[in-house]
């Protein structure tokens, strides 16, 4: 009888170990929460002359460090926190993170963009409605909300780089995972990570730090601030529907395409809510 009940714990040992070998999504990840495969979307308005938005940096990097892909932060850099104190490449604050993009939606200089009077470091996790702007401190708690909810869609981007022309280049498939009826927009950007350039820290002795490695900094958009409409109508959309985009964009001379990534996120056009996002490394 003690020999029989050994070879059934061993045969219950040994499935339970071919089981978790087959483990999918959703799974506990860290022990801290259940992922369904929805990726948020971390706006982080941010400037090199802006002293505290480190501390958002901070948060960013902790929610990336405990949810990995999970997360995916753009960096966006504005108003006048973001002008170049000088054009000589010699001295601090040379460098120019502003882009179009930047520009219209948090301002350039002292002009406000589309959000208005921002106070940096501000953002938003998985909307783009200016009603959604918050403090860093609020979006730990704002991303909690979507972590366990499945998503509504799955997008899936094939990337590449021509040196011929200085070109990326993109096909974006947006896959329907739940049934509804949405009116959908698409957004595409290029974003850099590894850039080492000046930054303000007000908690440092010094506050000018030389090479501070600034990450997912927004390089340019490939179809506008807000994206292109993709579904104009409420007519319903089922599983495995597949909305498909192509899109290019011309590369700069300061730009390292190792370090080049793409960010897509498909976002309802009247909640303005971030449905899902997804990114392709030129690094992988």
């Amino acid at each position: 009888m003690k020999t029989k009940h050994i070879i059934i714990a061993s045969l219950i040992l040994v499935g339970f170990l071919s089981s978790c070998d087959k483990l999918e999504e959703p799974f506990v990840k860290d022990n801290a929460f259940i992922w369904n495969g929805r990726k948020s979307i971390i706006f982080d308005i941010t400037g090199q002359k802006c002293g505290n938005c480190p501390r958002a940096h901070e948060t960013i990097n902790s929610l990336v460090d405990k949810y990995g892909e999970v997360v995916i932060p753009i960096a966006i850099h504005a108003t006048w926190y973001a002008k170049p104190a000088t054009s000589d490449t010699a001295l601090p604050y040379h460098y120019d993170f502003r882009t179009d993009i930047g520009d219209y939606l948090g301002g350039r200089d002292f002009s406000t963009g589309f959000y208005g009077e921002l106070y940096l470091p501000t953002g938003m996790v998985n909307s783009y409605a200016p009603e959604k702007l918050s403090t860093h401190d609020k979006w730990t708690l704002a991303l909690s909300e979507f972590l366990e909810n499945y998503p509504e869609f799955l997008i899936k981007i094939e990337g590449s780089h021509s040196e011929n022309d200085s070109t990326i280049s993109c096909d974006v498939e947006v896959t329907t995972n739940i049934i509804n009826s949405r009116q959908l927009g698409l957004t595409v950007y290029v974003l850099e990570d590894h850039i080492l350039q000046w930054q303000t820290d007000y908690t440092l002795d010094n506050q000018d730090i030389e090479n501070y490695e600034h990450n997912h900094v927004l390089r340019a958009g490939m179809n506008g601030p807000f994206g292109e409409e993709i579904k104009t109508n409420t007519n319903q959309t089922n599983v495995g529907d597949v909305l498909e985009k192509s899109y290019s964009i011309s590369t700069k001379a300061d730009w390292v395409i190792e370090n080049c990534l793409i960010v897509a996120f498909v976002h309802d056009l009247d909640t303005k809510e971030i449905l899902q996002g997804e990114v392709f490394h030129f690094s992988e």
